[in-house]
């Protein structure tokens, strides 16, 4: 048996209270570990598991029907386990909370994997959890989003002078970028866990919901306003404190101009989240290929940056909210699939 079930209130104001609340309560500690001078960057690590974690927790407490418990038991103890990490580096500074809390994503991610291809299959269909549709769909849709974001990374450089230029394109001949670009395939399937913590939550759960009460392109841009300041604890305490609004703006922007990609790429795949999960791990850890750095803390932003983000991001992904994928159409009640 497989029902279609409406979300209740009491299940969204659930999942907005651990999705939205928490890392905003977490702020608190945050901002005293970043004034204090201390790497924050096990808070950035522990808030991607809360929209997931808040979908999980809303199914369990209305006790719905073939729940993957094992798989949501999991995710639920990383997600605290992380949240545990990020006040023990407040009141500990001098341990490596960073490096225990990569160990918990990477053990959670491998026994995720075991919990997951394990599970029945019903379950799995029923909530969202199951491979979808055909592997050349997510692969050219993965393909593509490199191919614009590494057109953005060129385009960046070139803007930034001849010297940044000359620099930039001897990178990308040496074997750096290609050599660290394989190792990134293999360590997805170690660290998938905080990625799917978010697009479980965005994708798989609130953008039906908000594209069925204000229709598909309306719900998905609201989608990304609501994600972009999700971030505001990070954006204030970790990203750039010195240019916290900047930063905001910019997370905003890229935000609703991804959100629309990441939606794009899980409609036309047969509404399978495995791929916004892999576009979402391609765009935070392909910044190690495009940039030749993982450093996203302590950033400093001028509006002339946020200007420039804002043209390469609406160029080049805006124009896929003109998708067939987002015409209005009546939505199917919302539930396990």
């Amino acid at each position: 048996m497989n029902p279609k079930i409406e979300t209740s209130k009491r299940e969204l104001t659930l999942f907005f209270v651990i999705a939205f609340a928490v890392p905003y309560l977490m702020g608190i500690p945050l901002a005293i570990s970043q004034r204090a001078g201390n790497d924050t960057s096990v808070f950035a690590n522990a808030q991607m598991f809360y929209p997931a974690a808040g979908v999980m927790a809303a199914y369990l407490l209305a006790r719905r029907p073939e729940l993957p418990i094992r798989f949501y038991i999991l995710h639920l103890f990383s997600t605290l386990a992380c949240i545990a990490l990020g006040l023990l580096s407040v009141v500990q500074p001098g341990e490596n909370w960073f490096m225990i809390a990569n160990l918990v994503v990477v053990a959670a991610s491998i026994l995720g994997w075991i919990l997951l291809l394990t599970e029945k299959k019903k379950k799995r269909e029923s909530y969202g959890l199951r491979w979808k549709g055909k592997a050349r769909t997510a692969l050219w849709v993965c393909l593509l989003f490199i191919a614009l974001k590494t057109v953005m990374a060129f385009i960046s450089a070139a803007l930034s002078g001849a010297d940044y230029w000359f620099v930039y394109l001897t990178y990308w001949k040496s074997a750096t970028p290609w050599v660290t670009f394989v190792i990134l395939i293999p360590n997805f399937f170690l660290s998938f866990l905080p990625f799917f913590g978010e697009e479980y939550g965005w994708r798989y759960y609130l953008t039906p919901i908000l594209q069925k009460r204000f229709g598909p392109r309306r719900g998905v841009l609201l989608l990304g306003v609501l994600w972009g300041l999700w971030h505001l604890p990070l954006n204030l305490f970790f990203y750039s404190p010195e240019t916290s609004l900047q930063s905001l703006t910019a997370q905003i922007i890229v935000c609703i101009t991804l959100g629309i990609f990441f939606t794009f790429g899980y409609e036309v795949s047969g509404r399978n989240i495995w791929v916004p999960v892999l576009l979402h791990y391609l765009n935070n850890n392909m910044i190690l290929v495009w940039a030749g750095t993982s450093e996203i803390s302590n950033q400093v932003y001028t509006w002339g940056d946020i200007l420039l983000s804002a043209v390469l991001y609406g160029v080049l992904f805006l124009p896929f909210l003109s998708s067939r994928v987002f015409k209005e159409k009546t939505q199917p009640a919302i539930g396990p699939e």
